[in-house]
Formats: C-alpha cells, structure tokens, sequence
C-alpha cells in the first residue's frame, strides 16, 4: 500500500471513529485511531487507545504510538468506537505535525456545572391527605439540632 493510501485511510478512520486493525511487531492489534502525523524524530506515527487483549506485555491495552513504516497490512473495520479515551490531550508535543486527530464531540466534552436537579413538589390542589401527614412527619422528625457540636462522633 502506497503512504499517501495509508494516510488517507488513517485520517478517514480518525474522522469517522473506525478501528483499525494491523500487524505491528509479528502481532496483530486493534486500535481505536487518536492522532496521526510526525513525531519529533521525523517519522509519521499514529497515536491510539490499543484494545484489550491484544498485547501479551499489557492485555488490558492502553495508549500506544506506533511509526507507520513499522505497520503492515493496515485494515480499516467497519466497527466503531465511542470517542476520546482518558489522558487524551488535544495537543501532544511529541508529534510535531499533526496530520489528522480525533475532535471531542459533545458527548466527550464536560459539562459544566455543577447542575442542581430538583424534583417537584405536588401541588397543594393535588395532594392527598396521606401526603400531608408524611409532610407534617418529617417536619416534626428532621428538626435540626441545637447544639454546635463539631467533635467527631466516638463510640
């Protein structure tokens, strides 16, 4: 496969949030494609989330760099995955041109917040008498104390 073939083929994995699978070191992996582009030593490199299993130094996988020209017969599949993997950073001194990199969706960017969800309270028209005497029990038993005590609790 010709580079700018290989190249093209990364950057639409990245794109589109394809696995990939290849050959790399006489094993072959399964790779969620992060970032592709040049490492500071000159060589192109594609940076990814290795799938679990298939390493026998880490079977849980994790974050892998891998050089291109050490890759062989390069498959994009036609599964998906979620997004963004913890630790992953938008910028990565060490690729010093980056070609293609996974955009964090909505979905991957946090929230801000923080967000305070309060459920409703029925309605005086709507509530049973059965409501109101849970309301008056809680009323008479969660009275707050009168003491300042800030000891901790002891045995």
């Amino acid at each position: 496969m010709q580079a700018t073939e290989l190249h093209r083929q990364i950057c639409a994995a990245i794109t589109r949030r394809s696995l990939v699978m290849f050959e790399y070191g006489d094993l072959i992996r399964v790779v969620e494609p992060h970032r592709f582009g040049v490492n500071s030593a000159g060589r192109p490199m594609l940076s990814g989330w290795l799938r679990a299993g298939y390493s026998r130094s880490d079977p849980a996988g994790g974050w892998r760099n891998y050089l291109l020209d050490e890759i062989a017969a390069f498959q994009v599949l036609d599964a998906p995955f979620a997004g963004s993997r913890p630790g992953y950073a938008a910028h990565d001194a060490r690729m010093r041109e980056v070609f293609c990199e996974l955009t964090p969706s909505a979905v991957d960017m946090a929230a801000e917040g923080p967000y305070i969800v309060r459920e409703p309270m029925p309605s005086s028209s709507t509530a049973t008498p059965a409501d109101a005497n849970a309301r008056e029990e809680r009323n008479t038993t969660e009275r707050p104390s009168d003491t300042n005590d800030t000891a901790p609790d002891r045995p």
